[in-house]
């Protein structure tokens, strides 16, 4: 059984091309379908570390969980004793809870902003995952994110971030000049389709080097940090952080 949670107030939903991932769910599944931001191989990862690495069974947390859709395939096959997902789309939500369905453990869904969520969050979970959404947070909202995930997660736990991430010494803007030659290679998108998508990373998306999501770890209270996997692009990197 899927449990749906509605906090007020919901946060408003903003307008224009910063919505984009939220009220155009459909933009943003091309990107998964044609694995445009290496998806694929990012949850894979993340299968084989539920596997492999987790206490087992597990206690499962998927920030900024979206429709869950990859997040179920990468669950396949574990021993997850319960799912707690959190978004502010409800669109997404409604996406997720059917698609959460074929999970065998109670499955509880917020729709919330994740940084609110998780300055409230006290229950202790054993593996916590955010993909691409962490990087719309300035640097010390970051840490703080980390943070909460720190304590969340505990001494046993891990918490594993799919990310931008820029190359040390490389600046916002040449983060964004690599991102935007991509063009050629994104190519399922119409015009119009990828000027939201411009539109909205130009203005919310703040990549950290490397070595700041080290340091940023390590502020946190997390002793341990694996990158685990590169995108091909070297835009996005996946960290496994325990403490």
């Amino acid at each position: 059984m899927v449990r749906i949670r509605h906090y007020d107030p919901v946060a408003t939903m903003p307008d224009g091309p910063v919505a984009v991932f939220q009220t155009q769910w459909q933009l943003y599944r091309k990107f998964i379908d044609h694995n445009y931001l290496s998806h694929r191989e990012a949850y894979n990862c993340l299968h084989r570390v539920l596997v492999d690495d987790a206490v087992q069974p597990f206690r499962f947390m998927d920030v900024a969980c979206g429709d869950a859709s990859v997040t179920v395939q990468a669950l396949e096959g574990t021993q997850i004793a319960s799912y707690h997902g959190i978004d502010l789309s409800q669109a997404a939500l409604d996406l997720a809870s059917k698609a959460l369905e074929k999970l065998a453990c109670p499955v509880t869904l917020d729709r919330r902003d994740f940084v609110e969520a998780l300055r409230d969050q006290a229950e202790a979970v054993d593996v916590a995952w955010i993909s691409l959404s962490l990087h719309h947070l300035l640097t010390p909202a970051k840490l703080e994110v980390m943070r909460r995930m720190r304590n969340v997660v505990g001494d046993q736990g891990l918490f594993l971030a799919y990310e931008h991430t820029s190359l040390d010494g490389e600046g916002r803007d040449a983060w964004l000049q690599r991102h935007d030659d991509q063009r050629p290679s994104w190519n399922a998108l119409a015009p119009e389709e990828w000027d939201a998508v411009i539109a909205h990373v130009h203005a919310n998306d703040f990549p950290e080097t490397n070595s700041q999501w080290h340091a940023l770890a390590s502020e946190a209270g997390f002793g341990q940090v694996r990158e685990l996997f590169v995108a091909p692009t070297n835009l996005f990197r996946l960290y496994c952080f325990r403490a």
